[in-house]
């Protein structure tokens, strides 16, 4: 019977650990870091980029996941950014703040949430040896300090950031890179508007509108490199007392490449085209009524005119294939002639084109 019962209480003991233990680790991983990919001296937070989709994924799920606990004040999700990459301690703090602000504005315009919902700060010191390309976000409890791993623990030279109404960091009890950018949950800042960009953007070529031939293109960028551009141009213009028509319709999607793209969108790049489309041109004589496809590669630098637009010149070569039928308009009546093959190889588009890049305009700011 003892042997029994010890052994009963073996069993139980395993469990109790081994779900201790699984409670504990799960804690652990609600309360895992996540880290961001940023560039060495620039500040802006590039969403559309591969080492950072996948982050912003997790993120967003571990936001979600959390949302009526962020919602109803029990929790915030926190955001810390490591700026290493300069010789002056304050210019990489200055550096941070800014990022993080990017980070944070980013997730309220995409998960809808306000902005007592996060707390910030930022830190002059490398984060695993990596300068400044990592900003961490955690969602942690407003009545407990935040789990973090050995490389994110407090040290003799930086004390960790309470996110704790009642014990707010100030610049008296904190270090100076900890205290920089970091508000309280008490601290109230004014309210200011920033303008977040989108993936998109808009854009008319200004060459083609003036030959009374509209234009508009639509641009979506996966990544600081790669982009997918779609082109529509139509003029359909014609007078049937004189016989006169300048009547024409094409598509063209497009891949592009852009190299060394900057922060502002400045950069040169390259793509390849495919289109298609149809036509009919007379001027009172003979008329020309057809379609045809056309397919080549294309080049291009891109360049800002404002907080909002760019200008884009390029332009693309390739080969085209048309069949087109002749005729004569005579007495009311179009008089078939004949018909043509024509294949060309050559200049093929030619742009300078105004583009508008799409954002949104975001609150930040008030009591934290």
């Amino acid at each position: 019977m003892k042997n029994l019962l010890r052994t009963f209480l073996s069993f139980v003991l395993v469990v109790c650990g081994t779900t201790c233990a699984w409670g504990q680790e799960s804690q652990r991983l609600e309360n895992s870091e996540i880290l961001f990919r940023l560039v060495p001296q620039r500040t802006t937070f590039y969403t559309p980029d591969r080492e950072n989709e996948a982050s912003i994924v997790r993120a967003e799920q571990l936001i979600e996941s959390h949302r009526e606990a962020t919602t109803s004040g029990k929790a915030v999700i926190r955001i810390k950014d490591f700026c290493n990459s300069y010789s002056d301690t304050t210019e990489n703090l200055q550096v941070a703040n800014t990022r993080t602000n990017q980070v944070k504005s980013h997730f309220i315009a995409h998960q809808g949430m306000k902005e007592e919902s996060y707390r910030t700060s930022n830190s002059s010191q490398a984060y695993n040896g990596m300068k400044d390309v990592a900003t961490i976000a955690s969602v942690v409890q407003k009545d407990c300090r935040l789990l973090v791993p050995e490389s994110l623990a407090p040290s003799a030279q930086e004390e960790a950031v309470l996110i704790e109404p009642a014990q707010p960091v100030t610049p008296s009890t904190a270090e100076p890179e900890e205290a920089y950018g970091a508000a309280s949950a008490t601290e109230s800042i004014p309210l200011q508007k920033e303008y977040v960009e989108t993936p998109w953007s808009l854009k008319t070529n200004l060459l083609y509108d003036a030959v009374l031939m509209p234009t508009i293109e639509a641009e979506y960028r996966f990544n600081r490199q790669w982009s997918a551009n779609i082109e529509m141009t139509m003029g359909w213009w014609h007078n049937n007392g004189k016989h006169k028509y300048y009547q024409l319709f094409m598509a063209s999607p497009e891949a592009r490449y852009h190299f060394g793209c900057k922060e502002d969108g400045r950069g040169h790049y390259v793509g390849a085209f495919i289109g298609g489309g149809l036509y009919d041109l007379e001027n009172g004589g003979k008329g020309y009524k057809g379609r045809g496809v056309i397919t080549g590669l294309s080049y291009g630098y891109v360049f800002p005119v404002g907080k909002y637009f760019s200008l884009e010149a390029g332009v693309g070569v390739g080969y085209m294939h048309t069949r087109y039928e002749e005729y004569l308009p005579q007495d009311g009546h179009y008089v078939y002639q004949q018909t043509e093959v024509l294949n060309y190889v050559g200049p093929l588009k030619l742009k300078l084109a105004l583009v508008w890049r799409i954002g949104r305009w975001i609150e930040k700011g008030g009591r934290l």
